[in-house]
């Protein structure tokens, strides 16, 4: 029963297509979407972007795009941090399998850092879920080209290995097979806690005490600290998949606290200011 849970969480609730946030969470005069090495971006508050961004890659089992909750948690993160917010609107299986989803994220990234659209340490890397697990790859890649890094890591629920549900549940089963394709799940592209963690910015991690992927957290947290990376973790008892993002209450709450002043920390901002 945990495990549907969860896969509902992934999947079933997320939105088809990309979308721009509603009306009625971000006026629209706060919101463009541009193309970032042809990838389509959706920028909050874009006139911010040299001072400080948060570039996030968002969940859904890499089949399915943004949900509601991932435009109003991105709003309140970013204009309580004083940020911009950029969504990277990858493209998904199907209809695109890996490496594609790696590649508009990589490529966009690099793009932004290239062409300093986003300042060298005055940006953060962020994702959730199955986006948390591309943006910890996005990173490695990233460290590997010898491009610069974001200043953080922003890591919520991360799904980061594709090898643990070779005997879960049968939808994850298939949004991992979907998503891999021919490409072996041990690919540290796909399963980012396989590969090499040294060298990577400091990272903040959530994770949830009652979700069924909190292994997929402890795993990599333990690799991160013995990468020896600086690493600021967060697990609330109880609380399920991605709940920062989705949940509502104390814990969410405190946890979108934690995740601000990490950022303005990592950005250089007075927390205090918060």
């Amino acid at each position: 029963m945990q495990n549907m849970t969860v896969v509902r969480a992934l999947t079933s609730l997320w939105s088809q297509r990309p979308s721009l946030p509603a009306r009625s969470l971000i006026d629209r005069s706060r919101v463009d979407r541009r193309r970032h090495h042809g990838v389509p971006v959706t920028w909050i508050d874009g006139a911010r972007a040299a001072q400080a961004t948060i570039v996030h890659l968002h969940g859904g089992a890499y089949l399915h795009g943004e949900r509601p909750a991932h435009w109003e948690w991105l709003e309140e993160i970013t204009r309580r941090a004083g940020t911009a917010g950029a969504m990277v609107h990858y493209r998904m299986p199907p209809r695109f399998p890996f490496p594609v989803a790696y590649d508009d994220a990589l490529e966009a990234v690099r793009e932004l850092v290239d062409t300093a659209v986003v300042r060298s340490g005055r940006w953060v890397l962020s994702g959730d879920s199955a986006g948390a697990g591309l943006a910890l790859a996005v990173a490695q890649a990233l460290r590997d080209q010898s491009i610069p890094l974001p200043a953080l890591l922003l890591l919520t629920s991360p799904w980061a290995d594709l090898t643990g549900v070779r005997d879960g549940d049968a939808e994850l089963r298939r949004a991992a097979r979907l998503y891999t394709g021919p490409i072996p799940a041990e690919d540290p592209r796909i399963s980012p806690v396989h590969g090499d963690l040294q060298g990577l910015p400091p990272v903040h991690l959530v994770a949830g005490g009652g979700d069924a992927m909190r292994s997929d957290g402890l795993r990599l947290r333990q690799r991160l600290e013995e990468a020896g990376t600086e690493l600021d973790y967060l697990e609330a008892p109880g609380q399920v998949h991605n709940y920062p993002i989705t949940g509502s209450g104390a814990d969410p709450q405190a946890a979108r606290r934690s995740q601000i002043a990490a950022v303005r920390r990592a950005l250089g901002m007075d927390p205090a200011e918060l």
